[in-house]
Parts: C-alpha cells; structure tokens; sequence
C-alpha cells in the first residue's frame, strides 16, 4: 500500500498528516447512552460541585432566586464554548490547548500562559469542603473554627481532605485508559446526586419555591440589592457566573475526554494510559486531519450529532437541574440573607432539613454533598494533570522523542506535585475562600479561552465545518459577560480598597 505523504499547514506546531475520518455509530438516541455517553457526564461531575452545590445556595441565601438568572447566560454561554472547543477536536483529534498551542507566538509562550494563569485556579477547595462534610458526619456535628478559647475542628477536616486526595489518586491509577475510571465514578456519583436531591426537592419543598426558583432563571437585568455596608459582594457573583458550569479550563479540558473517547479522529490519536493496566495504550504526540469530501462531511455531521446530544441534554441540562435543585433547598430551609460559613459550606441545608424531616435527613444531606464536592475534585485531580500533560506532550519539541506509551511519565509525576500543593494549600487558606479565588481566576480564563477558541477554529478548520457565525457572536458574548463580572470583582476587591487611597 501507498504511503499518504499528505499534509496540512499546522502553525506553530509540524503540520497535519491527514487521513480519513472513523465512521460514527448511526446515531440513535438509546445508542448514545449505551456506547457514545461519557465526556459529558465527567464534564458535568466536575461541575456540579463548586456553582451548583456551594455558590449557587450562597447566592440563593442572600439575594433569593432572582439571580440565578446568571446561571442560565453562564451555562448557555459555556455550552456554546465547550461545543466549539470539540469542534477542533473532531477535526484534528488534539485537545483545544493543543490548538492554542499551534498559534503565534508559539507554543513556548503559550504553555507558559495557560501554565501560570492556570496555577491560580487550581486551589484544593473542594477537597476541604467535600472533607468537612464527612467530618460532620464523623463529629455527629458541622465541623467548627478554632478561636482563641475554642479549639476547632481544623485538623479532623484536613484529616478527611487526606484521605479523600489519596482516594482520588487511587481512582486515576486504574482502567487502562485512566478516562475508563473517570467515567464510571463520575457516573455513579451524578446519578446518586440528581436521584438523591430530586427526591427530596419533590416531597419537601414546597410548590411555591419551585416557582420561585423556576422564575429566577429568567429574571434577566435583575440585580442585587446592598448589603447591611452598601455593597453587593461582586466577588460571590462573578465567582457564580464562573461555576454555574465548569469554568477556567474546565471548559477546555472537556475536549481531553472527547480526545480519549475516541470521537472523530480521535480514535486515531490515543489516550493517556493509566499506570496500571494500560501498557498497550498509546498517545499520538500529535493529531490528524481528514479531507473535505462529502463522504467525510457527512461523517462529520453524524459526529456532531452526538456532540449535541451530550453537550446540550447532559451537560447544559444537567447543570441547569444541578443549579436548581439545590436553590430550591436553600430557599425553602435556609433564612433569607443568611451567609455561608467558611466552615459549613457542604451542610448549608443539612440542618434545615433535618429540622423538618429528622435527623437522618441531616446524615443523607451531608452524605450528598460530600458525592457533590468529591466529583468536583476528582475532576481537578484528574483535570489539572491531565491539562499540563497535554501541554507538555504536544508543545515541547524534545518531550516528542518519548516513545508514545510515556505520557503516563508526565501525568502522574505532574499528580503527584499537584497533591503535594494541595496539602500545602490546605494550611494556607479556609475552604469556601479557595473555591472563591479559583473561581474568580477561572472567570478570567474563560474571557481568554473563549476568543482563542474563535481564533483557533476561523484559523485552522476548513470553511465546511467552521462554526456558524450565531456560534462565533457566542463565544465573543462569553468573553464580554466574563470581563463585565471579573472587572466588577477587581474594581471591588483590590482597585477600590487598596489602590485607589494611594492616590488619594
């Protein structure tokens, strides 16, 4: 047989070889559950902690429902994102950041970027507030600061954290594919999450909340009023409007999972193997493309369809009813304009509950809110790894001489800094405050990540799959909210207290 020696411009990075593209399986609606579900289910594990389980009650909590409202752009505004971000994957079988990494001024730069702007985003906060619910549980009581005549529950939580970090490890160590053992815990914790809160939501809150949550989402314009000093905390909203779906990266990083499911040329690329079982697993350092016929053009669009399905009815859906669920919670057993306590974020509504339906409410609360946070941090201590392995694997010339069954020698090492940080962040900062940063960091990333996407694709895909312009004019609205919220925070939190008096 003939080699193809045929190539396509590739920027930054050695060009394309191009190949045909894999045909899909026929898309049906029961097959795309059976054999195609996945990277939307670990996308919307990872989400579901921070925005919809913390942020989303912390908001509720102060300002009623008439703000989720920002929910509904976030979400929508981020589906447009995650689908154009796979749209390069499809087309190339390379993770977006590997796209980012092919434009000027070259991938140094880049990997450099992403690396340091990510480093700030990727506090363990979800470890620590996933680690307090069990500790709760544990205590028989919501875990409590140290002051100077109480001692506190600090150590007991950070304790759990530990243990829940190390868990996390175990998880990613196993599965050939280490998306294998992604897929199947973010399954069962998502269902257990949704089974557990419809339930409740259905028998115990009361028709009228419903309502008042349901109405929230449309409430458009509606803002904030003052707190009891005349501000609105800018940093909890902008931090909300970041993790009403994934945020930062988190956006981007769902194309890793698409890449390791194999869709569109994917399968023709690999996947990072896990260092147990995954010795015949293998990672392109580079993608491939596939030519513009109407053969390959049909392919595509059967593809794409499975792209909707699970970016708009999984991951969209699930994160609206992730969002909602809990709102309605906290509506419903929470007093209006209560704070969240740094400390008793996972159990915000287990003592409502249990005041109205008994002690074991207050267990199974805590309980689902430890699944929530944990999916959340499964997916960073998979997410964060995985995104600089990536980097690395594709961006840095001399790493492209490992032979393709090593980029397991990048991920875990890059794990293991990643647990020693987060121990070390445990001391430094309480839990609520570090999802509070990571957020506001992440708002930032999803300015940045949403033009690049948009200069990426009008770049490097071929006019025939190139995203419509309703798609472009989305992604541009993503980056202009983003920059409206993270302005707001900054003028708020650092220009208006600290530089401004230099001034005078």
């Amino acid at each position: 047989m003939q080699e193809n020696n045929e190539r396509v411009a590739g920027g930054a990075l050695p060009d394309w070889e191009v190949a045909e593209l894999p045909e899909p399986p026929k898309y049906q609606f029961g097959k795309a559950f059976r054999s195609i579900l996945g990277p939307g289910i670990i996308a919307l594990g990872g989400s579901i902690g921070s925005g919809e389980w913390l942020l989303g009650p912390a908001i509720t909590a102060q300002y009623g429902g008439r703000l989720l409202w920002i929910a509904t752009i976030a979400i929508l505004l981020q589906a447009i994102l995650n689908t154009e971000a796979i749209r390069y994957t499809l087309y190339t079988g390379e993770p977006m950041l590997s796209g980012y990494m092919r434009c000027k001024p070259g991938a140094p730069f880049w990997m450099t970027f992403y690396s340091s702007v990510n480093f700030f985003a990727i506090w363990p906060g979800w470890a620590m507030t996933a680690a307090t619910a069990l500790a709760a549980i544990w205590l028989g009581y919501m875990p409590q600061e140290s002051t100077e005549l109480v001692k506190g529950d600090e150590g007991t939580v950070r304790m759990f954290a530990y243990i829940i970090f190390f868990f996390c490890l175990g998880i990613v160590l196993f599965g050939g594919k280490i998306y294998n053992a992604l897929e199947k815990v973010q399954l069962f914790m998502v269902v257990w999450i949704i089974g557990y809160l419809v339930v409740i939501d259905i028998f115990m809150v009361p028709l009228s909340v419903w309502w008042d949550a349901i109405k929230g989402f449309f409430s458009f314009g509606a803002l904030p009023e003052p707190g009891p000093d005349g501000q609105v905390d800018w940093l909890l909203l902008g931090a909300f409007a970041a993790y009403a779906g994934s945020g930062g990266l988190g956006n981007v990083t769902i194309t890793n999972y698409v890449r390791d499911k194999g869709w569109g040329m994917s399968s023709l690329v690999g996947a990072i193997p896990s260092i147990i079982g995954g010795q015949n697993i293998t990672l392109s350092h580079l993608g491939k493309v596939f030519r513009i016929t109407p053969e390959n053009l049909t392919r595509f669009k059967e593809w794409w369809k499975y792209v909707r399905f699970e970016q708009y009815g999984i991951w969209m859906l699930g994160c609206f009813v992730g969002i909602a669920l809990p709102a309605m919670l906290t509506l419903a057993f929470v007093p209006a304009g209560q704070e969240m306590d740094q400390w008793a974020a996972a159990g915000f509504q287990a003592d409502g509950l249990a005041e109205k339906g008994g002690r074991v409410l207050w267990y199974l609360t805590l309980l689902c809110g430890f699944w929530v946070l944990f999916s959340t941090q499964i997916g960073g201590v998979d997410g964060v790894p995985r995104t600089y392995t990536d980097i690395i694997w594709t961006g840095l010339k001399r790493v492209h001489n490992l032979g393709e069954h090593n980029a397991k020698w990048i991920y875990y090492p890059i794990l293991g800094v990643y647990i020693l940080w987060g121990v070390i962040a445990m001391y430094l900062a309480k839990p609520f405050f570090m999802i509070l940063v990571s957020a506001t960091v992440g708002g930032y990333l999803l300015v940045i990540t949403a033009l690049h996407t948009l200069y990426v694709n009008r770049k490097f895909l071929p006019k025939e799959i190139q995203p419509p312009v309703w798609k472009q004019i989305g992604l541009v609205l993503c980056a202009g909210f983003y920059s409206i919220f993270g302005t707001i925070t900054v003028y708020q939190q650092v220009l208006e207290p600290y530089v401004f008096p230099i001034f005078g």
